[in-house]
């Protein structure tokens, strides 16, 4: 009967969670209307050289796994890491599609500047 309930309260999860997942881009759309364009500016550079940070631990964390390597076969904490990875990779190219040259300028002088996080 345990397995039961937790199933129950895992199925009224996920019926909640595109309520959820709603509020969230509410409240991210509240914040970026609050935010000036200096902030919007600084906070993309600042996400873009996160991302770059994470990108740069990629070969830690994918170890020797390939693409060619059976899906089956591998641990789900490595799929996980592959997929969080293709996805950084696809945010870092969409934030640095949008800079304009002055947070090019900026973002480059800032991510050489980098030192890691304390």
């Amino acid at each position: 009967m345990a397995w039961s309930s937790r199933a129950q309260d895992r199925s009224t999860r996920l019926k909640e969670r595109p309520g959820r997942e709603l509020a969230w881009e509410n409240h991210a759309v509240i914040l970026q209307l609050a935010m000036t364009a200096q902030d919007l500016s600084e906070l993309k550079i600042k996400r873009a050289i996160y991302l770059r940070m994470l990108l740069d631990t990629a070969p830690k964390r994918l170890q020797d796994w390939v693409d060619e390597d059976e899906l089956e076969d591998m641990p789900k904490s490595r799929l996980f890491e592959w997929v969080a990875y293709d996805l950084e990779c696809m945010e870092l190219e969409q934030i640095e599609a949008t800079l304009t040259p002055r947070e090019e300028a900026r973002y480059a002088r800032e991510a050489a500047e980098f030192k890691g996080f304390e």
